[in-house]
């Protein structure tokens, strides 16, 4: 620990003094064997004479105010992310509010540096193919539409609509987005896609999901089933059901 810390308010270290110290500090850190371990740091009061205020030595292993290290934040939360808070809680014998409280804290940063990283690989794949499609909020009334990039297993981003207008805007707002170059885009067949794609992307091939296709496919070999079944014996109409399982 060096001699000298800086004012919060002036920035400068020079007209800062050490004026005493508060109780010690019990930060709980990294277990060790399996059993909880605490690092016991003194609480050091300081003055800065040029501002006139006080204030408390800060430690870079731990923030203001908390009594748990940096290190045992970090490595809660990579075990929350890989299962579940109630996991991480009685790996590292901690609460469960606790380890989620930290969690939450730190899901924003972690989520910007995941969304950085995932771009930046569609970005370079030479092969990209992106995925399209919408997924229902409340059935009937709010849609949001998923960006993905199939090969690469993650979503780019997700936005809070479907309709063409709204996609149009995502897209011009949204320079990264333009900078992709995919060989092919799979969507469902909804013509604002297929439209909004064509617009972004006029080299890439437009595949229909096989959801899709085998939902038409499937509707159409009913539509032919309920037309000539009343045609057939009783024994024929049952081994048709079955032929196309119905």
């Amino acid at each position: 620990m060096g001699d000298k810390q800086c004012c919060p308010c002036c920035g400068s270290d020079q007209d800062v003094i050490r004026k005493g110290r508060n109780d010690m500090r019990t930060v709980r850190h990294l277990s060790v064997f399996e059993k909880k371990s605490y690092l016991h740091v003194p609480s050091i009061r300081m003055h800065c004479k040029r501002c006139e205020v006080g204030f408390v030595w800060a430690y870079e292993f731990v923030g203001s105010k908390q009594r748990y290290s940096k290190c045992f934040r970090s490595h809660a939360v990579e075990q929350a992310l890989g299962s579940t808070a109630a996991h991480s809680a009685r790996m590292e014998q901690a609460p469960t509010s606790t380890i989620q409280r930290i969690h939450n804290e730190a899901v924003p940063a972690e989520c910007e540096w995941i969304y950085e990283q995932v771009w930046e690989e569609a970005k370079e794949t030479s092969d990209l193919v992106l995925g399209v499609d919408d997924f229902a909020i409340k059935k009937g009334h709010t849609y949001n539409t998923g960006i993905h990039n199939l090969k690469g297993e993650t979503m780019l981003d997700l936005l809070p609509c479907r309709k063409l207008e709204e996609l149009r805007t995502y897209a011009h707002v949204h320079p990264d987005f333009l900078l992709l170059n995919p060989k092919a885009v799979v969507m469902d067949l909804a013509q604002a896609y297929h439209t909004w794609i064509s617009e972004c992307f006029p080299n890439a091939s437009r595949i229909a999901d096989r959801f899709h296709v085998h939902g038409y496919v499937i509707k159409c070999v009913q539509a032919v089933r309920k037309t000539v079944q009343n045609t057939l014996s009783p024994r024929a109409k049952a081994k048709l059901k079955v032929a196309i399982g119905c």
